[in-house]
């Protein structure tokens, strides 16, 4: 399935809050529910432009605003242009092809859930009483001391490490006394 990546401007409406770009073209940074009315940058016209949250709307225009639009219409330049040098004034960086490489040829994310339930698994198959003792104040302790740290869980080897480690202290924790 071939995904389509988004466009500039699509990534700087997104990462750019309306409120900001308002702010970059000098219409403030009051922000109401229901719309501040201002100026409108393209008609002039007073009180036509309503600055929402996430919008403007010209009342006099009936035209539709998003950040990279607004910002065009200030900056007089051309969408893509504006989108780009909105990202780079909020400090974000478009990736290349060295980041998609790279984001490409990572190592996958390990499947945490699945660990936990090979260890839930690997516990009942150990102890025929698991139904009863997995609610034992030590097993469940230990329990939860195993997938507690599985956040720290980042690599294959990560895996077999921290599977073979709670294994292993699920054991001791099981062990008929």
């Amino acid at each position: 399935m071939h995904v389509r990546r988004k466009t500039v401007i699509q990534v700087a409406n997104e990462k750019v809050p309306f409120t900001t770009a308002a702010q970059w073209a000098g219409l403030g940074s009051d922000t109401r529910e229901r719309g501040m009315k201002v100026t409108c940058l393209s008609c002039g016209g007073q009180g036509a432009l309503r600055v929402y949250p996430d919008h403007g709307y010209c009342f006099g225009e009936r035209k539709w605003y998003t950040p990279v639009s607004l910002l065009a219409e200030y900056w007089q330049m051309d969408r893509e242009h504006a989108a780009e040098k909105a990202l780079e004034e909020i400090g974000y960086k478009l990736p290349d092809y060295t980041d998609l490489w790279a984001l490409a040829s990572r190592e996958p994310e390990p499947a945490r859930e699945a660990l936990a339930v090979a260890l839930r698994t690997w516990c009942e198959a150990n102890c025929p009483d698991w139904r009863t003792r997995q609610y034992d104040p030590a097993a469940a302790r230990m329990l939860s001391q195993c997938l507690g740290l599985l956040p720290m869980v980042r690599t294959e080897a990560d895996c077999r490490l921290w599977l073979g480690r709670c294994k292993a202290a699920m054991g001791r924790v099981l062990a008929p006394l």
